[in-house]
């Protein structure tokens, strides 16, 4: 939970706070108590729904499917068929009552996801370098598994350092380089800090060694029947949680429902956080109570020391994790050595090659040296127990300290407010300003904001307002600079009445402070549009490699110290000149042939921002908000639409497939023909027309038909379709019109209804089943409480 806050992943920390609930109501349910167990899970179970983190909710139904089944198979054995039809039938309706909450939200991401990048696509061409994981039907295997566990990565569940961690520099780490050969602790500093197999890494995924311990223990030592499917789900997960692209993980993703629309699929290791501590508790508990639990005082003593030994074992023997060089790493030794002459450099590389493999062997080391500690503490407090007559309460409060401990302090390494020498927050900060200002406006966005606010009316004014506004909102109280305010309300008038957008060079479809200050033809969603990101591997990143290549070509020229730079550099020294280049010069005097990227500028990008430090390149031959169109180029089916966009001519020419829509025409031409946004919202655009006839107008807005509909004078049309591939398309009449697009999603209307009224009702059964329950309790004897 702490890698995802210091993420931003609020929605899937609050889905995870509510998966030991909703799992003990149905434990509740099995085990005599199915009233008041099934609406305890009903509510939580929709508290779970209701957090809107579809994947950990379909990851929690493993877990209760299990739980489930083992209780019933209990059931069933005991010949308790009425306490199994009870439990069963209380928590169907306990599970219908916790989805049904969420229907507005439910049955809208249902209708958002078939035209989402986890839906299926209609093409069957491929482009040449695909940047998605599109398949027929959900997510590719690469995609799915790319950021999964490496061979024996599930050691840092062990320790945290077991792989390294978070991926960062060595050279931020002081106790690495400390134990790094001084040779080449400078090399080593620039090297990576993380080893495992996933793309990148944030931190280790730890849920505390010494409950990890209790947990190992209840397996062997409790009688209970809910280790079995704890046990089962652990070792699913553990095996769905690695990047082998075969077994368990071939079936699931090919063969298992829903399985292959998320990815990321080791978060189904959050399943271990629930079951970790829940055993590893329920397991102390029956200890100190001396029930459900083997009693042989051998057994224990054989089972605590085989714990402490595996973990002997893992401390004494670091090659049982594996390489301590990743894949890519290994490549770039052995490019480094290949074909060299020089015994004296082959020495060097194979001695910085070894050099990194001790830092990192120090690194695990000292991190399973110290979860070999805590295990030796955790099963030496359970023996303690065992052999002596220490009060419960002493070991209780012992094993909270170590517990508290253990989890505590690593989750410092990846989100604290403690301050560096500079008094500068190491990790993240939690309170105060940097909370509501996640990014301030840099060079280039502060020379689009100058461009741009000249041309809104009453600007200042508007400013003013908003800013007034924002003064009585808790979100904004806590910045106490006014002029950060000021930045953040100015930037938030640009948007609601400007029409234009910005590409970012920077990795655009994976960063996110360009969406904070404009409208962006980039940005990250985890299920984007699928045509969206079929137009970005077809066509978006090859004309952002034409627009960058001209830039340099055409400028470079008038910079001889660079061209001087470049010559005298080397293999990826050179690029990073380049790189620097472009990343801190202006592009204005290049000029860009009308057409030079027709579907940029359909997206009306009117702004490049090669770097944050300089200010931003403006593009002229953005389309603009909307436009008339004067020649249609018809197409048949779904390939045609996209190949049809190659080289075409954006602003003259809308490409329509007819076999979707054959009502779509030209007739006579007017060049005089006028469309202009007028307003703009985030559900409602409005725009002016004036026209001699009826024409085709394309509007630089995604096509999406679940929802955006199109009014003429206040009037519904029909006579819309998809232009370009992607874009929205109406026959607007001839004359003078106000055009509307209103976002207005059945689903959503529909669903809200559902929502409340079962949201009452679960409301209502839960706080009445507390009661009635609290009454019987208070009712009974005191010898029957217990």
């Amino acid at each position: 939970n702490i890698l995802y806050l210091a993420g931003g992943h609020v929605s899937k920390v609050d889905s995870i706070a509510y998966m030991a609930p909703a799992l003990g109501g149905l434990i509740l349910a099995f085990r005599g108590k199915w009233l008041l167990g099934s609406i305890v899970f009903a509510f939580f179970f929709a508290l779970n729904v209701t957090a809107n983190h579809l994947q950990m909710t379909y990851y929690l139904s493993f877990l209760l499917l299990a739980v489930a089944i083992g209780e019933s198979i209990r059931l069933l054995i005991q010949k308790e068929f009425l306490n199994l039809g009870k439990a069963v039938g209380g928590l169907a309706i306990g599970a219908l009552l916790g989805i049904l909450p969420s229907s507005s939200n439910l049955l809208t991401t249902l209708e958002y996801s078939k035209f989402t990048t986890r839906g299926a696509t209609d093409l069957t061409i491929k482009p040449k370098n695909p940047t998605n994981v599109q398949e027929k039907d959900g997510l590719n295997k690469n995609y799915i598994l790319e950021y999964n566990f490496g061979p024996n990565e599930i050691l840092s569940i062990v320790a945290p350092d077991a792989k390294g961690g978070k991926a960062d520099y060595l050279g931020n780490d002081e106790k690495a380089i400390e134990v790094a050969d001084p040779t080449y602790s400078q090399q080593i500093a620039q090297m990576n800090r993380y080893w495992g197999g996933q793309a990148s890494s944030g931190g280790a995924f730890y849920f505390g060694v010494v409950m990890l311990a209790f947990f190992v223990l209840g397996l062997i030592l409790l009688k209970d029947s809910l280790k079995w499917p704890f046990l089962a789900i652990f070792i699913v997960a553990v095996l769905l949680a690695s990047n082998d692209p075969g077994g368990l993980n071939d079936f699931f993703i090919n063969k298992v429902p829903m399985y292959n629309k998320f990815r990321d699929s080791k978060m189904i290791l959050a399943l271990l956080q629930v079951m970790i501590p829940a055993l590893g508790v329920l397991f102390l508990d029956r200890f100190f109570k001396k029930e459900g639990i083997i009693g042989d005082k051998k057994i224990w003593l054989y089972v605590s020391g085989g714990v402490v030994f595996i973990g002997i074992i893992l401390y004494a023997v670091p090659s049982i994790s594996g390489s301590f060089l990743r894949a890519d790493e290994i490549n770039q030794f052995n490019q480094a050595v290949k074909g060299v002459q020089d015994p004296a450099q082959i020495t060097y590389v194979n001695g910085l090659k070894q050099a990194l493999i001790d830092t990192r062997i120090s690194l695990y080391k000292a991190d399973m040296g110290r979860a070999l500690f805590l295990v030796i503490l955790a099963c030496g407090l359970v023996l303690l127990s065992v052999y002596t007559q220490l009060s419960k309460l002493i070991i209780t409060g012992i094993a909270f300290v170590l517990v508290s401990y253990d989890n505590i302090s690593v989750s410092k390494r990846y989100l604290n407010n403690e301050e560096n020498e500079e008094g500068v927050l190491k990790s993240y900060e939690v309170a105060g300003e940097a909370s509501a200002i996640p990014t301030l406006p840099q060079t280039a966005d502060n020379s689009i904001f100058q461009k741009e606010s000249s041309k809104i009316p009453n600007f200042n004014s508007k400013v003013s307002e908003l800013t007034s506004k924002m003064g009585s909102s808790i979100q904004y109280k806590i910045i106490e600079n006014s002029e950060f305010t000021k930045a953040l309300a100015s930037f938030g008038i640009l948007n609601l009445n400007s029409d234009y957008r910005v590409l970012s060079f920077s990795n655009p479809f994976a960063e996110t402070t360009t969406s904070y200050f404009h409208k962006s033809i980039g940005g990250y969603h985890g299920a984007k549009l699928k045509r969206y990101q079929e137009i970005v591997d077809f066509y978006i990143n090859d004309e952002m490699m034409k627009v960058r290549q001209e830039f340099i070509n055409k400028e470079i020229v008038k910079h001889p110290e660079v061209m001087a730079q470049y010559s005298q550099a080397k293999g990826q020294e050179q690029m990073q000149v380049i790189e620097n280049f472009f990343q801190t010069t202006n592009f204005d005097s290049v000029q860009l042939a009308s057409n030079y990227t027709p579907v940029l500028n359909m997206l009306n990008t009117k702004y490049f921002i090669s770097g944050k430090e300089v200010a931003a390149t403006v593009n002229p031959n953005a389309n603009g908000a909307a436009w008339f169109t004067n020649e249609l180029k018809t197409v048949n089916s779904t390939n045609d639409e996209m190949t049809a966009l190659k080289d075409f001519n954006s602003k003259t020419t809308a490409v329509v497939n007819t076999k979707e829509f054959p009502a779509v025409k030209v007739g006579s031409v007017d060049t005089n023909a006028t469309i202009t946004l007028t307003q703009y919202g985030t559900d409602v655009l409005t725009y002016t027309s004036n026209s001699k006839t009826e024409l085709p107008a394309v509007f630089s807005e995604i096509y999406y038909p679940a929802g955006w509909n199109c009014y003429i004078d206040g009037k519904s049309t029909n006579a819309t379709f998809k232009a370009n591939y992607i874009l929205r398309g109406a026959m607007i009449p001839a004359g003078k019109h106000k055009i509307e697009w209103k976002f207005e999603p059945q689903s959503f209307s529909k669903g809200a209804t559902y929502s409340s009224i079962f949201s009452i009702l679960t409301l209502l059964l839960f706080f009445g089943t507390l009661a009635w329950e609290g009454k019987n309790f208070i009712g009974k004897p005191e010898e029957k409480k217990n």
